[in-house]
């Protein structure tokens, strides 16, 4: 078969107009036109494919820039934020990669410090710090670089001012943060650069005293240069005073005499060390001693021991002494006086206040734990061991927060809880804030816990066992819900059986009605009251479904007002009309008074109308044949007030308190009978709309029912309106 042949066979029909061939070409198609044709849609197919997918790439493109515009967006208020809150503490924050420059995150502390604000110059220890301070700075940042160890310095700068250096690790990153102290922390700082002054001070005074008693055993030139050094010692706040091989006094300074209170003269003739505390005791200068010769002797046993004595004196005046007698290799002794009775107050009182902190903490039943700024447990009580079941020993060795949060976690594995409660801890940068929340333990406990970050860089937890209060606060939103569903059971139990009574009742009503018509046929008397007492037994019964109906339409919150401008005349002569036939039923006279200007109210019409309804037909019901029912209606502020008064029986005090429950009812000698769900209807209706009803009776001199509504209130449109005005019973 050739190759035009199979062309031919496999081209459609309806490809045969198109390229022009005819019945006479027997339907072939040139093979070339046919390739053509082919390489054509390909190349077409080819180019839609082509734009599809460039529109495609176009919209991932504009989708990707969005996304990145978007987290560029995020980022820049994020770095907005931390820069806000990194300015927000007065401090010195610097990081130190291993290959890039120091960046110096934020640096405001006052200038009155003396720290850079060049990170540089910060680096450069020697410059803003002194000379200790400097090294043992030097020193600890050497360790971390080295070994990644944290360290917290208290350091003392150039221009006598306290702070505190904290340095960590963040990565590969060093990080370093210089802020101020303050309260006991500074005290305690001052006390150790004085103690380590003392030190200094003490060791110079040896070697000054080594190196004179060599030079004085050389020449007289030497003992002169001697007296200078020791005239030099005057200006010390420590005492002192040097004794030689005799026991007699060689050398001391001003501090040593104002101490003691010694004649100068008499010094002067070099007394002995024994003579000296003779005379002091005799003062009444040193502390009272039961054995004072054995003390004395014990104390001046150093001479020629070449050894080291220590001992505190309490004086008579309450100062206390921290005295060292130093024996020397030529026989003598050196004693050094230090006044530390500021030092042993402060410590004393450091220590009561910690005392009373614990004692306090341990009475809390909520469990405190304080994290001091390096993440060490410095403070507990008893609840926190006993809230996560952890033993004293294990708490007093002051473990890291990281091996507090391992221990707790075996009670409350939550990785993401206790990685938050590490950062609140260890934080450095100056974001820390306070956060609480809420969990439950597997065993049945709820904790409430609390972070709080503390003004030294520490951090305050707190852990509360709510466990009963979450158990009260469950049971009673499950009873409260139990409530509401048999509530709402009830409201749509009375509702249904309300709906199914007033069906069949009308029918009753209707068939009654319908008897009563002349044109179904004359009845006899007998039958005329039968139906009478159907027709009126019938009306009651609707009425009590009917007040059923809006309690319970009023109980579940669906009855809506139809709130309007409504004139009070028509409301007041609705309900006239409504009561008129029981006026002449009962031979009762209605009085209405309307006070002048009261004309307009803004409230729902039939319904106010329902509320005077009810209490005229209570009224009328207790009023004696005869007797006169005024309703009067005036202005009280900006209040409309409703008042019914009847001149019956009145009701004792003791059932005023329930004369507006429901289903009370009492005849107090009266033929008025009812449900006693009229003056219910008429509390609910009023309140309903935002005011009040009042009683106000004594026995034998009638009752008066006061309504007060508001005058004006926004006019709402209700999802349902309230209905027509109903004859209700006036229980």
């Amino acid at each position: 078969m050739t190759l035009r042949r199979v062309l031919t066979y496999s081209v459609p029909a309806w490809l045969l107009p198109i390229h022009g061939a005819s019945a006479a070409d027997g339907g072939f198609l040139d093979p070339y036109t046919l390739l053509k044709l082919v390489l054509d849609l390909g190349i077409i197919a080819f180019s839609v494919g082509m734009i599809i997918a460039c529109l495609r790439a176009i919209k991932r493109a504009r989708a990707r820039e969005a996304s990145a515009a978007e987290e560029a967006e995020r980022l820049a208020l994020s770095e907005n934020t931390l820069e806000t809150v990194l300015a927000a503490e007065p401090q010195a924050l610097l990081t130190l990669g291993e290959t890039a420059k120091p960046d110096l995150l934020v640096s405001n502390l006052p200038t009155g410090f003396g720290v850079p604000r060049d990170p540089a110059q910060l680096l450069a220890f020697e410059r803003w710090l002194d000379e200790s301070s400097a090294v043992d700075l030097e020193s600890a940042m050497k360790i971390l670089a080295e070994h990644g160890e944290p360290f917290n310095l208290m350091l003392r700068t150039t221009r006598d001012r306290y702070v505190e250096a904290d340095g960590r690790t963040a990565g590969h990153t060093l990080v370093l943060k210089i802020r101020d102290i303050a309260g006991q922390r500074l005290e305690l700082a001052e006390l150790s650069a004085k103690h380590k002054e003392l030190e200094e001070q003490v060791a110079a005074l040896r070697s000054l005293l080594d190196d004179a008693k060599r030079n004085e055993r050389d020449n007289t030139a030497a003992r002169a240069l001697l007296d200078t050094h020791f005239r030099s010692f005057d200006r010390l706040a420590t005492a002192f005073a040097v004794f030689d091989s005799t026991q007699r006094l060689a050398h001391y300074n001003e501090a040593y005499v104002d101490l003691w209170r010694l004649d100068a003269d008499w010094l002067r003739t070099r007394p002995r060390d024994g003579e000296i505390l003779d005379r002091l005791r005799q003062a009444r200068r040193l502390e009272e001693r039961a054995e004072y010769r054995a003390w004395k002797q014990e104390w001046l046993s150093a001479y020629g021991t070449d050894k080291q004595i220590e001992d505190r004196w309490h004086l008579p005046d309450g100062s206390m002494l921290h005295v060292i007698a130093d024996a020397n290799s030529e026989g003598g002794v050196t004693y050094l006086y230090e006044n530390v009775t500021e030092h042993i107050a402060l410590e004393s009182r450091y220590n009561a206040l910690s005392q009373v902190q614990r004692e306090t903490l341990d009475t809390l039943r909520e469990g405190v734990a304080v994290f001091g700024s390096d993440g060490r447990l410095r403070l507990y009580n008893s609840a926190f061991a006993a809230i996560w079941c952890l033993t004293p020993k294990l708490l007093d060795a002051e473990p890291h927060v990281d091996e507090v949060a391992a221990w707790c976690s075996l009670l409350y594995d939550a990785p993401e809880e206790w990685e938050r409660t590490r950062s609140a801890v260890t934080a450095i940068v100056a974001e820390r804030r306070p956060y609480d929340s809420q969990f439950d333990r597997p065993d049945g406990t709820v904790l409430s816990c609390a972070a709080l970050p503390l003004p030294d860089g520490g951090t305050l937890l707190t852990y509360s066992d709510i466990t009963d209060t979450k158990r009260a606060e469950r049971a009673l939103i499950e009873k409260n819900e139990a409530l509401q569903t048999a509530d709402r059971l009830k409201s749509d139990f009375v509702s249904h059986v309300s709906y199914e009574l007033r069906t069949p009742l009308n029918s009753m009503l209707g068939f009654a009605q319908m008897l009563a018509e002349p044109a179904f046929g004359p009845l006899t008397q007998k039958q005329r009251e039968y139906v009478d007492d159907m027709l009126s037994s019938g009306t009651t019964l609707r009425a009590i479904v009917d007040d059923i109906l809006d309690l319970a339409t009023i109980d579940a919150g669906s009855l809506k007002l139809k709130v309007a401008p409504v004139r009070v005349s028509s409301i007041i002569e609705a309900a006239r009309q409504g009561v008129e036939e029981r006026l002449k039923q009962n031979d009762v006279r209605l009085e209405i008074a309307i006070e002048r200007g009261v004309d307009e109210v803004v409230a729902d019409a039939s319904r106010v109308t329902q509320i005077l309804y009810n209490l005229l037909s209570n009224a009328i019901g207790f009023s004696a044949p005869g007797t006169v029912v005024r309703l009067t209606c005036r202005r009280d502020g900006a209040m409309i007030a409703f008042s019914v008064e009847d001149e019956g029986a009145g009701i004792p005090e003791d059932f005023q308190d329930t004369v507006f429950d429901r289903f009370e009812s009492r005849t107090q000698g009266s033929r008025h009978r009812g449900a006693g769900l009229g003056l219910s209807i008429v509390k609910s209706l009023a309140e309903l709309h935002g005011g009040t009803v009042s009683l106000n009776s004594q026995p034998g001199q009638g009752s008066r029912f006061t309504v007060l509504l508001p005058l004006r209130r926004d006019v709402e449109t209700p999802e349902t309106e309230a209905g027509p005005m109903r004859a209700t019973s006036a229980g």
